[in-house]
């Protein structure tokens, strides 16, 4: 019988920048394919995770390592010199939820020895009585992790690593990003990214998505190193990773803006927990929305007040 570390994981790994790593859901059921992201400190013998994927529940019925922590302790990554990334658990975990979506926290109870950390903006929003609905699990019929988070906030910084953690609602309440300031590289979650549509629940607020990027825009510009920000770096929940910052921000603020003005015309409409949703798509296939229609509403109306 082959070795564990002979049998398909359903997780791939890359070098993103520094002592950073991409790691990506190869196929998971859930069609997401979520990006982690793994820094390696091992000045003080750490390693940052910032979400945790959906699991590792594949569609690939040859896929044998389906745990997220098995997969970082013990299957060797090309781009960490055919090691893994954190073998036989050498160093101690920090988990950053970049907030609480399924997506995003189906295998952190793997990591139930770990720090966790997440938004104080919104306790409520994710304490245990409302994690089951808020998380989307409740609505897939998943059993809802349990795990305990230390709530940090705005602009807490995780001691040594050179990164920020910082308050960006819009998507839900809880959604952060982490700036990296010594890679020059900002997780942003899924407060946007490319190729795939942007997805509001019922729960989020394109008048804070607003706030927020706004707030992001001005964090790159302010960085005067790199020609003023136009090579720090974005990375995101999905699809998008290692861009731009300062380009993919604006041209994603430019394509909302659109939406909020009627410049974009509606796709397709259907109903998703219960709200009349709308789909909005660029003709180019780079940026695409999906949300309540009552969220562009109340956004246009604040714009136009």
């Amino acid at each position: 019988m082959s070795s564990i570390l002979e049998r398909m994981p359903a997780f791939e790994s890359r070098r993103l920048v520094g002592s950073t790593f991409l790691i990506r859901e190869r196929d998971d059921v859930y069609d997401e394919h979520p990006h982690i992201y793994a820094k390696i400190n091992p000045g003080i013998s750490t390693i940052v995770i910032i979400d945790t994927g959906c699991g590792g529940a594949s569609n690939d019925p040859d896929v044998g390592v389906t745990s997220l922590r098995e997969f970082i302790e013990t299957v060797d990554v090309a781009d960490n010199d055919h090691k893994p990334l954190n073998k036989d658990g050498s160093m101690s975990y920090v988990i950053v939820l970049s907030h609480c979506h399924y997506d995003h926290i189906l295998a952190v109870e793997q990591f139930s020895d770990a720090v966790i950390l997440a938004s104080a903006n919104s306790p409520e929003f994710v304490d245990s009585e409302n994690l089951p609905a808020h998380s989307l699990c409740d609505a897939l019929g998943l059993r809802t992790p349990s795990y305990e988070s230390t709530l940090v906030p705005h602009k807490h910084e995780i001691p040594e690593t050179g990164m920020i953690i910082l308050h960006t609602p819009g998507h839900t309440p809880d959604e952060l990003a982490v700036y990296d300031y010594q890679e020059r590289m900002l997780y942003v979650g899924d407060t946007l990214y490319e190729h795939a549509p942007i997805i509001f629940p019922k729960e989020g607020s394109i008048i804070e998505w607003f706030t927020s990027v706004n707030a992001l825009i001005s964090l790159v510009q302010s960085e005067k190193v790199d020609d003023g920000g136009q090579r720090l770096q974005i990375s995101a929940g999905h699809e998008t990773a290692g861009q731009p910052a300062l380009a993919v921000l604006t041209s994603t603020k430019a394509f909302m803006q659109g939406v909020i003005e009627g410049k974009e015309p509606v796709r397709e409409r259907m109903v998703k927990r219960g709200e009349e949703t709308v789909m909005y798509r660029q003709d180019n296939g780079v940026y695409s929305l999906i949300c309540p229609e009552r969220l562009v509403l109340e956004a246009r109306a604040v714009q136009c007040s």
